[in-house]
């Protein structure tokens, strides 16, 4: 109930029109009662999507994943082991509900073994999971050769971890599944000049140059842990 009652409030402020619920610290049973439960509250207003977190058994997925594609849940994350590959791809070719894989994908190598397998019908791109910027674009890159749809992760990064995500993601040439870019919305200092803009069910792209955001430096010192100066530590 407390659940639904959350995604009624985000829902009608216009912050999130699509709801991925992490699971997989209760048996699976209860796991799955609760996203059915969420998805009918929602349905026909919003989408619901679950991250399992590598918490599964393969055979526990396949379960699960047949009471999901009855109930309408659109994408199932990262159900089992990130280095069962072969699993991934069984899941992924059941065809029930679109598998994507997360913790699978460290960077160019992981994202080309699944792609070589048809291991996921998604992946998600994280800069820092991915080794950067350059390496998320080359996973986003090995997807897009290999049909895969995309979607935007993040790791919670903030301010601007969040929109230089965003700057690359907005260059990839379609972001099927979204993106998940909250990381600012979770923290309760603000240290932009000009705070960024979600509205509409949308993070807004800044216009001015660079990531276009500028940092408030009097906001940043307020917030600073220096080291105490003037001590040492001797060896002996």
């Amino acid at each position: 109930g407390r659940d639904i009652d959350e995604a009624e409030r985000v829902f009608e402020a216009k912050r999130h029109r699509v709801f991925k619920l992490k699971i997989g610290s209760r048996s699976v049973a209860d796991d799955v009662a609760h996203v059915v439960s969420i998805k009918r509250a929602l349905e026909g207003r919003a989408e619901v999507r679950v991250d399992v977190n590598q918490a599964w058994s393969e055979a526990e997925a396949i379960w699960a994943t047949r009471r999901f594609a009855e109930a309408g849940v659109a994408l199932l994350e990262q159900p089992i082991a990130a280095a069962n590959r072969a699993g991934l791809k069984r899941l992924t070719d059941l065809a029930l509900v679109p598998v994507m894989a997360d913790e699978a994908l460290h960077g160019p190598a992981d994202a080309f073994a699944l792609a070589s397998m048809r291991a996921a019908d998604v992946f998600a791109v994280k800069i820092a999971q991915s080794g950067g910027l350059a390496g998320a674009a080359h996973v986003a890159a090995i997807a897009t050769a290999a049909n895969i749809d995309l979607y935007g992760g993040t790791m919670l990064e903030g301010a601007v971890g969040t929109i230089a995500s965003a700057q690359l993601f907005s260059t990839f040439s379609e972001l099927k599944w979204g993106t998940e870019l909250f990381g600012p919305l979770l923290l309760t200092e603000e240290i932009l000049a000009e705070p960024l803009r979600y509205e509409n069910f949308s993070l807004e792209l800044p216009q001015g140059p660079g990531l276009g955001i500028a940092l408030d430096w009097s906001k940043i010192d307020r917030l600073r842990r220096d080291t105490h100066k003037g001590t040492s530590i001797t060896a002996g």
